[in-house]
């Protein structure tokens, strides 16, 4: 009786939704960020378990625009992915300055089929979530021409400084 009762930690190992359930930040080897953006980071760290966070998304609720709070992976995946946009930040443009497809494969947030085709759906669910809470602006354009997106433009708005518990003096002193 006791062999066939499993330990709860090994439990939930293989999830079918996802390839990778604890996405991960990793930057490339020897490239290096502002310290304002370490600092971010060390901010960032485990924001959707945060208070902060389940204000911004009962406000959301409270408008109409979500049901619920989010799935833990997707939240996992929103974790990652704040991570690696406080990385690449450039408080200067307030901007960050990576693609998406970049980002989506530092966070481990991207998976390739057996063809070889890349998805980043995760990474931009995770960033459209982001964007209609609130804490980012998130834009994409589609070419026409030559078939595929425009590096998008993605901007830290000042409810994620706030949440982020990063006065505007910081912010303004970065700049």
């Amino acid at each position: 009786m006791q062999a066939e009762v499993t330990d709860t930690r090994t439990l939930f190992t293989h999830y079918r939704q996802v390839k990778n359930p604890n996405p991960e930040f990793t930057p490339r080897e020897g490239k290096k960020t502002l310290p304002f953006c370490r600092k971010l980071m060390a901010k960032a760290e485990g924001f959707t378990s945060r208070f902060d966070f389940s204000v911004h998304v009962a406000f959301v609720r409270s408008l109409g625009k979500r049901h619920r709070m989010p799935p833990l992976l997707r939240r996992r995946a929103i974790d990652a992915l704040l991570q690696g946009l406080c990385f690449h930040y450039d408080p200067l443009a307030n901007r960050v300055q990576r693609s998406i497809t970049n980002l989506a494969i530092e966070c481990g947030l991207a998976t390739e089929s057996k063809s070889g085709n890349l998805s980043i759906t995760r990474a931009t669910r995770a960033l459209k979530f982001m964007a209609e809470l609130g804490l980012i602006t998130y834009q994409t354009e589609y070419d026409p021409q030559i078939g595929c997106n425009i590096p998008t433009d993605i901007t830290f708005t000042p409810a994620l400084f706030s949440a982020l518990d990063v006065s505007d003096v910081a912010v303004m002193a970065a700049r």
